[in-house]
């Protein structure tokens, strides 16, 4: 585990010590987004791209997809540390603290 996340961790076991409510320490926008709509025109457009490279369909949406998981696996590192930092930089914010007190 890398130093942003040992660091993130240890803080939420200390907010869970005092007995904070963690919900919103938790609540923290993702950094990478992944989708693939599997719509009519996607299909119509995997059939089409199958044609053109004479193949299953199924097999070129699994390859596709495989490729997308990969890619985000490359950069999950680099994520969880984006992710650790939003979240300790909200944790540490003036503003979080000030609207717990209210």
């Amino acid at each position: 585990m890398n130093d942003e996340l040992h660091d993130f961790v240890k803080q939420l076991e200390e907010c869970r010590a005092e007995g904070q409510e963690l919900a919103a320490l938790l609540c923290v926008e993702p950094v990478r987004h992944l989708s693939l709509p599997l719509c009519h025109e996607t299909c119509a457009e995997l059939r089409a791209m199958a044609e053109v490279f004479q193949c299953d369909e199924a097999l070129l949406a699994s390859a596709i997809l495989r490729g997308a998981l990969r890619h985000m696996q490359q950069h999950l590192n680099d994520d969880l540390d984006a992710l650790a930092a939003l979240a300790r930089d909200r944790l540490t914010s003036p503003c979080e603290g000030a609207s717990e007190a209210i």
